[in-house]
Order: structure tokens, then C-alpha cells, then sequence
């Protein structure tokens, strides 16, 4: 018991810290997600759809503007070591080597156990940070490879850099089996096989159902030209970030055929699932930390049969009930400038969920459980 009250105590100074580091995430995220609200709105007033992307508008130079055609590129892409060569915005060889993955666990008594098995996963894990040896991995034969196209014209525009990251369609390739051999050589027979589009090497022969330690798994992917839709600002015959009043930047690109509408409804959208999910976070932080800071107490009566368990739940609720409290006050403190309804409406629940905890404190005085002394017995 002593040992686990000692731990508990840790515990606490952590707790103390994870609190108002999530009252900072919080308000931090709610800062942003107004901030980012705000330049949308503000973009969505003056972007201009442009209606023929094959004639170039001076008048809209600098301006923010809306742009959907076909994206293409006459550049061939290849891969000299495989002899894949595809006409493509983006083409990729990825890898993925049969070998030593460490994961870890929690045992009962909050000690980390380290596991290891072989499993396909990408690249090379680099075991030499592995925290036991004898699970060394061997370097990989075929590496990673990512080629983009230099030009890619959307009608008399041409897409940046970054528009062009961001066309992420992407569709395997048929591999052929005879024509890589053939780029390999001859040294490369009765190591490679494909089956269903992979191509699997080993040192040996490859046997994809019982794979060897350091085999590996290549697929060749692309992005083809295709349709896509995007908003920013118009220099010259390509595009930079447009930066609205308030200092956000907007240029963002999709797949497929969107109005200016439908753009900025997919922007909002993302803005919104950030927001929630910094939120959620946020609540989980907070909730980690009240039951770190209330740990001492778990720790008192973890060695009493059920009462234990008991506790320990009661606790849980407790600080999930505080860190509700904490989180909904933070968020509603900073909506109340923008959104007073809605900051105003959080306040009343936050101020319900503390009535909630101080009747549950109440309670649970007034019915304090009496320890008989059958309960000392494990």
C-alpha cells in the first residue's frame, strides 16, 4: 500500500502540470478555431470564380480566386530501378520489410513490459532504440521513392508545389512481372515474385504466406491528371496563399469538380472536426490529470476489497465531472465575445455539472460506508 501511495504522490505533481496544460490547449484551440473562422467567412465574401481556366484575367492578379478544370502534365515519371514509367502528377514506390516491431504495455502493478514480434510494416524500424536487444533488424534492400511532375497546368495556370501535394489521389499500377525482371537482370531471378500487385524480394525465395526476417513487399502507386478544384491567390500564372485581415492563410485544393461554395463548406467542416477533436483532447488531458491529482486517495483504499474499486470509480467520475467543468468554462469564456448565447449557455452547464459534484460530495459524507472488519481481507 505504502509503495502505491508513494507512486500516487508522483503522480499528483503530474496531474498539477496536465491541468493547466489543457486549460492552455483549450483556450489556445478556441482562439484558433475564432481566428479561423473568421478569415473564412471573410474569403468566402470576395473569392472570385474564375469561369474559363484556359485564358488568363490580369484583373484578378492578387486577387483570391476560385479555379476548377482538369489538372494534367505531359512529363513522363519513372522509376529506373523497377523500369516504371507513367504519365503522372505523382508517382511512389512504397515499402514495407517483415520485421522486429517493439510495442509496450502496462502491467497490473503500473510497470512497462516490452513485447516484441515480426510483422510487416513500412520502411526499416530501426531497432538499435529498441529498449532489449536481440531484435535486430537488417537494412532494407529496396528504399522508398516519391516523384512529382515539375509542371502540372490547370488550364493556362500552373499548379505550386504545394496545390500539387495536395492532389492525393492515388491508384495502384499494374506491376508486370516479366518487364521488372527484365530491368533487374538476370542477378534478380528467384527473388522477386508478384502476386496481386506486389512485388515481394527476399534473399531466398520469396514466400509471401510464411515471409523470412528482412523480406520485403514493393507496390508502385500514382496520381494520374484528373479533375480538381482549389482556391487561392492568382500571381502571375500560378498561385500563392491568399492572407485574409486577420492574418489566415487560405489555399487549399480538392479532388473533383466543386463550386466556390462547396469549397469553403469543406473548409468550414475541417476547421469544425480540428476544433472538436483539440477539444476532446483537451477533456482527456484534464480528466488524466484530476485522477493523477486525486491518485493519493485511490491509493488509501486500494487494498480493501471492493471498497477499492469502488473508490477508484468514484474518483474517475469525479474528475471527469471536474475536467467537464474546467473544459466547458474555459471554451465558453472564449466563445462569450464572439457567440454570447452559445458562451453563456456552457457557463450555466459548467455551473450545473459543479452544483452536481458538490451534492455528490455532500452525499457521500452524510453516508459514509462503515468498514467492517471481514472487508480487511484480501
Amino acid at each position: 500500500m505504502f509503495k502505491r501511495v508513494k507512486r500516487s504522490i508522483a503522480g499528483v505533481v503530474i496531474g498539477c502540470l496536465l491541468i493547466p496544460g489543457s486549460v492552455l490547449l483549450h483556450a489556445w484551440n478556441e482562439y484558433r478555431t475564432i481566428h479561423r473562422s473568421r478569415g473564412l467567412a471573410e474569403a468566402a465574401q470576395v473569392v472570385v470564380s474564375v469561369s474559363d481556366p484556359s485564358n488568363l484575367d490580369p484583373e484578378l492578379e492578387d486577387q483570391l480566386v476560385h479555379v476548377s478544370g482538369h489538372a494534367a502534365t505531359d512529363e513522363t515519371l519513372v522509376d529506373e530501378l523497377f523500369g516504371i514509367r507513367e504519365n503522372a502528377i505523382h508517382l511512389a514506390r512504397r515499402t514495407e520489410m517483415y520485421q522486429w516491431v517493439e510495442s509496450t504495455d502496462q502491467n497490473r502493478e503500473g510497470h512497462t513490459e516490452y513485447n516484441y514480434d515480426q510483422r510487416w510494416a513500412p520502411g526499416r524500424v530501426n531497432s538499435s532504440g529498441f529498449h532489449r536487444s536481440g531484435h535486430d533488424n537488417p537494412e532494407a534492400h529496396y528504399s522508398d521513392l516519391n516523384v512529382t511532375a515539375d509542371v502540372v497546368s490547370l488550364g493556362a495556370y500552373q499548379l505550386s508545389k504545394s496545390l500539387k501535394s495536395s492532389m492525393d489521389h492515388w491508384e495502384a499500377i499494374d506491376v508486370n512481372e516479366a518487364a521488372i525482371l527484365e530491368t533487374l537482370g538476370d542477378e534478380a531471378h528467384g527473388q522477386h515474385l508478384v502476386i496481386e500487385n506486389q512485388l515481394y524480394w527476399s534473399t531466398e525465395e520469396p514466400s509471401p504466406d510464411s515471409p523470412q526476417l528482412g523480406d520485403q513487399r514493393i507496390r508502385f502507386e500514382v496520381v494520374r491528371p484528373n479533375d480538381v478544384s482549389l482556391v487561392s491567390r492568382q500571381r502571375d500564372n500560378s498561385f500563392v496563399a491568399f492572407t485574409t485581415s486577420n492574418g489566415e492563410e487560405i489555399e487549399r485544393l480538392y479532388m473533383g469538380t466543386l463550386t466556390a461554395e462547396q469549397v469553403f463548406e469543406k473548409l468550414v467542416t475541417e476547421n469544425t472536426i480540428i476544433a472538436w477533436a483539440l477539444r476532446a483532447l483537451g477533456f482527456a488531458i484534464c480528466t488524466g490529470g484530476f485522477s493523477l491529482a486525486l491518485g493519493p486517495i485511490r491509493a488509501l483504499f486500494s487494498w480493501i476489497p471492493l471498497v477499492g474499486d469502488l473508490t477508484g470509480g468514484l474518483l474517475f467520475l469525479a474528475g471527469a465531472l471536474m475536467a467537464a467543468i474546467v473544459s466547458l468554462t474555459t471554451i465558453s469564456i472564449a466563445w462569450i465575445a464572439v457567440r454570447p448565447l452559445l458562451g453563456i449557455a456552457l457557463l450555466v452547464i459548467s455551473a450545473v455539472l459543479g452544483y452536481v459534484i458538490v451534492r455528490l460530495k455532500r452525499s457521500a459524507a452524510d453516508e459514509a460506508p462503515i468498514i467492517d472488519a471481514s472487508m480487511l481481507v484480501e
